[in-house]
């Protein structure tokens, strides 16, 4: 069968491991290799190729093999799936020996290339997934006779186009899947042939525009997900023959204007989603809805709404208008809404809510506006809701609450007023809301709260957040029997009384963090017997009375840390017989007593760390039997001794940072990591030698930190021949040498860094038995100047690799030819001037790259083999790089500091370019930019462009940040001749000699939230000036 994907990959070669269960046959010098036959796990109608590797290289024939199966009965269903391998090219037929698969799955196998005959002979076939690969494009007749698929998937697998020759015999297909590929359009007659799709899902694609009659064949369609597109506007027609369509997706996109008759013909409709689009303007006019109906505006530009914008409400019942720009709204939009239960207007502008609001809306559950900037709530905005629920006003303005803002509300459960500017409480503020469970009042002004303000919660209320107020007291709380959960951290508390929390008995969990308290007694929390968590941390505590927890035979977390503790009473923790979890960290310990843990059998954390302790009594830590996670950094030991750890079996975390280890004896890990995986934090202690055999019991210790010691080499010797270790971390100590079989006792590391040292020379063979190694990092080894071409050889699964701040001058054009799982390539601050454009030839995955502050006069990104396809981001600044070309699939580009003055895209082709850094350049102009027009970020600062028009910024309607700081022109004329860029959030405008700055170019950017405008000569406007434009401005840079 032919391979349509181009006439050179017929002249590949495959090489062809198989790491399980295969049988190989290798031809003798002039033979041909019979089919390598890969056998799979079966289990249970499961088929599963695991750890399978079928690559391609230069200059042969492609594989041939087949797929086995064993103990299979042969008549029951399979499901065939691919895990932990690579499977680079899929051949004709390859699947026919299976003939009852029903469930094929190609995901994550770095698959390239599928034979047009691959899935034929498979007549009980009904659901194929393909996803993740780099595939790109696939034959027209590959899914041809498949007759019973219901099922199929094409998830990024790098898609542009979808071809209506796929589905000319897929007529009995139900679920269709093309998501996060670079689709830009349909053909009109894409579904001609598969008419009962029931779910169809184009999201994350480029789509930019649709035929009006691609949808006409799906007339049982009942979902239809577009999101994450770039449609900029949709036709009304549509959607005009899909009649049993539910739910519509259309968020993420660039729609400025929806038709008001889109849904005319959509009478079954539930669900409409627009969110984070651009409109500014909304109207349903014909909507003949006969279902409950949800509508999401959320994240548009829309800044008023009112009832003309949704003519038919009588089925509304869910409407979102978060995230928009919305500054008033009108007193009879949802009068005729008489069957809504939820309306959310949180993060817009409004000032007021019309107290008629909600009138007539008799089945409201939930209403929510917070994040606005409402000062005032009327009296009566709740008086015919009698069914509400949930209330979430949090993050306004509101100082008091109207008397009777809360009345005819009795079954509200939940109520959300923190983040406002409250100073005080009505005692009957809440008497009309016996059933409220929640409330949260934290982050006002609150400087007391009348005692009885919860009397009628005293049955129903479970949890009360008031933190960040300036309480001093807390009777309010007496006779909350119900309550389980308090939050007063961050008040003024310097005392607690007897009867403080008398009659809370079911108080789970109470939080006094960030208070005044300096002492604890036990009749500070007198009759919380059932308290599981308790926070005093970041008070002032100086004396705890020994009885103190004497009655809290149930508490499991306490923490104590942030004080000034300065010792603790002889048996202090002796009733805690169930604690888990200590926490005595940043206190003024000098000393601690070798019983002190002696009484707490269940502790499995505990946090001594930043206490003035010189020396640990060896036989402290001898109590801990199941002890799981423990911090002692900044505590002076110096030497850990045999018995340092007797019984850290369950130990999983053990941090000794900064204690000034000098020696470690032989035994101190004896049994630490010998049955659960573990993680050893050594960081910045004094150690320049691993003993012999000091990690021989710990097999299943997972991670050990060594940096910034005085390690001259690590001694292979101090570790088991069968250790797990998977990360390793060397960074800052004094090795200068790494040697052949260095690491090869380490063949489950998946991390290893070696940054900052002293390293000369690495020789081929250090990183041997690696084979599982994902993260390498040897960066900032100035002395190291040259890489040997095969020193990564035995690497074949490394994803990303750091060789930054070294001096070389010169890359191998091999150095990674057998990574072909590369991801990330990190080779700043080098010396490098030029790389062989066919080095990342083999990295189909490669993504990221920076070659930034090396000696790079051009870098022809176009030109690179793969890389011009693969890659996404690519930093080159620091550099004298004259001009840029920018390849299609490039999403970042950085490139600051060279001497740029052209950047252009690849001829004709669709840059994806979102995000570019320029500052620092050489640009005369920016015109050459409006190619870019997907930009959501722009930095043009430090250039010296012969002018600037703000009208050019029209091109780019994503964008979002845009910095022209520093530009060397005479004078900027600030004038847009009124464009609208609403998109635009930072814009930084500073030091360029502006004068002067209109309202009108101002409101040219309705939703600036960060604006620079210091170091220029503005006189005369104040702070109030641009926060009365901009009423989202969280940052304001301008000169006094």
């Amino acid at each position: 069968m032919g391979v349509q994907h181009g006439a050179s990959l017929l002249q590949w070669t495959t090489v062809l491991l198989v790491a399980l269960f295969a049988s190989s046959v290798l031809p003798s010098d002039g033979a041909t290799a019979r089919p390598t036959a890969l056998n799979c796990i079966y289990s249970a109608t499961k088929c599963t190729f695991t750890g399978a590797s079928v690559r391609i290289i230069n200059d042969s024939p492609l594989p041939a093999y087949r797929l086995a199966i064993s103990g299979y009965d042969g008549a029951s269903e399979l499901t065939v799936s691919f895990t932990n391998s690579v499977v680079e090219y899929v051949p004709e037929l390859v699947f026919a020996s299976l003939p009852n698969t029903t469930v094929i799955r190609l995901t994550g196998t770095q698959t390239r290339l599928i034979d047009e005959g691959a899935f034929q002979g498979l007549k009980r076939v009904s659901a194929i997934m393909i996803a993740d690969n780099p595939l790109e494009t696939l034959p027209k007749s590959i899914f041809r006779g498949l007759h019973s698929l219901r099922t199929l998937k094409l998830i990024d697998i790098g898609l542009t186009t979808i071809a209506p020759e796929w589905f000319r015999d897929l007529g009995q297909l139900n679920f269709l899947t093309v998501t996060k590929n670079r689709v830009r359009t349909l053909d009109a007659a894409v579904f001609q042939h598969c008419p009962k799709i029931w779910n169809l899902d184009l999201s994350g694609n480029a789509i930019e525009s649709l035929p009006e009659t691609v949808f006409d064949p799906l007339t049982d369609v009942e979902s239809i997900k577009l999101d994450n597109n770039r449609l900029e506007e949709v036709h009304e027609n549509l959607f005009a023959n899909t009649g049993d369509l539910r739910k519509l997706t259309l968020s993420n996109n660039s729609l400025t204007l929806v038709s008001p008759i889109l849904l005319r013909n959509l009478s079954n409709l539930e669900e409409l989603h627009l969110r984070w689009n651009r409109l500014e303007e909304f109207q349903l006019l014909l909507f003949p809805s006969i279902k409950p109906f949800a509508l999401d505006l959320r994240n548009n530009g829309l800044v008023s709404f009112d009832r003309t914008m949704l003519t038919v409400l009588e089925n509304l019942d869910a409407i979102w208008l978060n995230d928009n720009r919305i500054t008033s709204i009108a007193p009879d939009t949802f009068h005729d809404a008489v069957n809504t239960t939820l309306i959310e207007l949180d993060d817009n502008y409004l000032e007021t809510v019309p107290v008629e609001l909600l009138a007539g809306i008799t089945h409201l559950r939930v209403f929510a506006a917070s994040n606005n900037k409402i000062k005032v709530v009327p009296e009566e905005l709740f008086l015919e809701n009698l069914e509400v629920k949930q209330i979430r006003l949090a993050g306004n303005l509101i100082e008091t609450l109207p008397a009777k803002f809360f009345a005819e509300l009795p079954i509200l459960e939940e109520l959300y007023l923190d983040r406002n500017n409250l100073v005080a409480l009505q005692e009957d503020a809440f008497i009309d809301c016996p059933k409220l469970r929640v409330i949260r009042l934290g982050h006002n002004q609150l400087a007391t709260v009348p005692p009885r303000t919860f009397a009628q919660q005293r049955q129903s209320l479970r949890s009360l957040d008031i933190r960040a107020n300036h309480l001093t007291e807390v009777a309010f709380v007496k006779g909350l029997k119900h309550l389980a959960r308090l939050d007063l951290e961050g008040n003024r508390i310097s005392e607690l009384q007897g009867s403080s929390f008398e009659g809370t008995s079911n108080i789970t969990e109470l939080l006094l963090s960030f208070n005044n308290l300096n002492r604890l007694t036990s009749e500070y929390f007198q009759g919380l017997t059932k308290l599981k968590v308790l926070n005093v941390s970041n008070n002032a505590i100086n004396v705890i009375e020994a009885d103190t927890f004497k009655r809290m035979p149930a508490l499991d977390e306490l923490h104590l840390n942030g004080n000034e503790i300065s010792s603790l009473p002889t048996g202090v923790f002796t009733a805690l017989t169930t604690l888990k979890k200590l926490s005595l960290g940043l206190n003024k310990i000098a000393e601690v007593s070798a019983t002190l843990l002696q009484n707490l059998p269940m502790l499995q954390e505990f946090d001594l760390s930043s206490n003035p302790i010189a020396d640990v009594n060896e036989q402290f830590l001898h109590h801990t039997l199941h002890m799981q996670r423990l911090s002692l950094n900044e505590i002076r030991l110096q030497r850990l001794g045999k018995n340092f750890l007797l019984r850290p079996i369950a130990l999983q975390f053990l941090s000794l940072e900064r204690c000034s280890i000098a020696e470690i004896d032989t035994e101190a890990f004896w049994s630490f990591g010998s049955i659960y995986p573990a993680m050893l934090f050594l960081r910045r202690n004094d150690l320049s030698v691993l003993p012999r055999g000091l990690f021989h019991g710990s097999r299943m210790l997972s991670v050990l930190d060594l940096s910034f010691n005085r390690l001259t080499e690590l001694n292979p010797d101090a570790f088991a021949s069968d250790n797990a270790l998977q990360e390793l971390y060397l960074e800052g100590n004094r090795i200068e040498r790494l040697w052949p079989g260095n690491f090869v006792r380490f063949r489950n590391l998946k991390v290893l860094n070696l940054r900052n040292n002293s390293i000369e020379w690495i020789s081929s063979g250090t990183f041997e038995g690696l084979e599982h190694l994902k993260m390498l990092d040897f960066g900032n080894n100035n002395w190291l100047t040259r890489l040997p071409p095969t020193v990564f050889v035995d690497l074949v699964n490394l994803e990303f690799i750091s060789a930054d701040g070294l001096g070389l001058q010169t890359l191998d054009r091999d150095l990674f030819a057998n990574q072909p799982n590369l991801r990330a390539v990190f080779l700043q601050n080098n010396q490098l001037d030029e790389l062989d454009e066919g080095v990342f030839r083999k990295n189909s995955l490669l993504k990221q790259l920076s070659v930034a502050n090396n000696s790079f006069v051009s870098f022809p990104l176009h030109s690179f083999r793969q890389l011009n396809e693969s890659l996404r981001s690519l930093d080159v600044s620091d550099n004298m790089i004259e001009s840029v070309i920018v390849t299609p699939a490039l999403e970042e580009l950085k490139a600051s500091r060279n001497r740029i003055s052209h950047v252009a895209p690849v001829v004709d082709s669709e840059p994806a370019l979102v995000s570019i850094d320029l500052s620092s350049n050489r640009l005369s102009s920016v015109e050459d930019l409006s190619a870019f027009k997907h930009l959501e970020a722009l930095d043009v600062s430090h250039n010296p462009l012969d002018g600037f028009d703000f009208t050019q910024l029209a091109a780019f309607f994503n964008l979002t940040h845009f910095n022209a700081s520093s530009l060397e022109v005479s004078s900027l004329a600030l004038t847009t001749n009124g464009m609208l860029l609403p998109s635009l959030v930072s814009l930084d405008l500073s030091n360029n000699g502006i004068r002067t700055v209109s309202e009108e170019f101002l409101h040219s950017f309705p939703r600036i939230t960060q604006l620079y405008l210091q170091n220029n000569p503005l006189h005369g406007y104040s702070y109030k000036f641009f926060f009365d434009i901009f009423p989202s401005l969280t940052l304001l840079g301008k000169d006094p």
